[in-house]
């Protein structure tokens, strides 16, 4: 087919037309791959993010269950502390009676929570407690031992163990709470976890091992009596156990590729639509 001359048109600007048409189409063309390489590249990025969460859990929470029980601070003289459990409700001697509201990110309604035997072996203070002082002063002192979370009925069942060293018992001076709090993520202290439960289970050995029992309407203000915590007791309590993982190394190599491969192309983009 012969072409159609273009008439009216400059002959200077005859030449170009083809040029503008096929230059026309590669932009064209080009925005399109553009727009494709952007949204690998945000997929990669979410691929990530869900690499990094995977299988994060809050592998337990639990508050006071039915029954009273203590907790009990006792000072041996000045210089240690031990925490025990106790309790007069049938099933329950030497334990503190719990209510798991959640397991493994599942949370229970009230009529499905878990009643469990919460028991405190040789938690004793493992060093001096001290007054961080500053504007806002904490009582601080490393503990180690291990507590367990047990059926009231079939001790066998154990829903969740953990065996701690230099766990901290912190609050504010003067204070009717305090926190028992450990985290094998922070240097110098060691959180492991056993269970039976098989939906725990899975979140055993994740890197990332941490809890937190909090402590409320102590007998007496918080104190420092010669280098360790003062005794008290608590009838009241709230806690939670929770696992981090690392992501899988696959997961992360797909998604840094496709991070990586996204942002270059759209890096060759930017100088590619500077050279025309």
């Amino acid at each position: 087919m012969i072409p159609m001359p273009l008439h009216g048109c400059p002959a200077e600007h005859r030449e170009a037309f083809p040029r503008f048409k096929e230059t026309h189409r590669y932009r064209r063309r080009s925005r399109t791959v553009h727009s494709r390489l952007i949204g690998f590249a945000i997929a990669g990025l979410a691929s990530l993010a869900m690499a990094t969460s995977a299988n994060a859990a809050a592998v337990l929470s639990f508050g006071l269950g039915s029954g009273p029980g203590l907790k009990t601070a006792t000072a041996n003289g000045t210089t240690s502390t031990t925490l025990t459990t106790s309790s007069a409700v049938p099933n329950f001697a030497g334990a503190f009676p719990v209510s798991i509201t959640t397991i493994v990110n599942m949370i229970l309604p009230p009529i499905l929570s878990i009643p469990a035997r919460e028991t405190f072996t040789n938690v004793t203070s493992s060093g001096a407690a001290n007054n961080t002082g500053g504007p806002t002063p904490q009582i601080v002192q490393n503990f180690n031992g291990t507590i367990s979370y047990t059926d009231p009925t079939n001790p066998a069942t154990n829903y969740l163990t953990i065996t701690f060293v230099n766990a901290q018992l912190k609050g504010s001076p003067g204070s009717l709470e305090v926190s028992l709090v450990g985290d094998n993520s922070v240097a110098g202290e060691t959180v492991t976890f056993t269970s039976t439960d098989v939906r725990v289970i899975p979140f055993l050995n994740d890197p990332v091992r941490q809890f937190t029992i909090g402590l409320t309407g102590l007998s007496s203000p918080l104190a420092i009596t010669g280098s360790t915590i003062a005794g008290f007791t608590s009838a009241n309590e709230s806690g939670n156990v929770s696992t981090t993982p690392i992501p899988e190394p696959a997961s992360v190599v797909m998604a840094s590729t496709a991070v990586l491969a996204g942002l270059g192309c759209f890096g060759w983009r930017r100088s590619r639509s500077k050279s025309l």
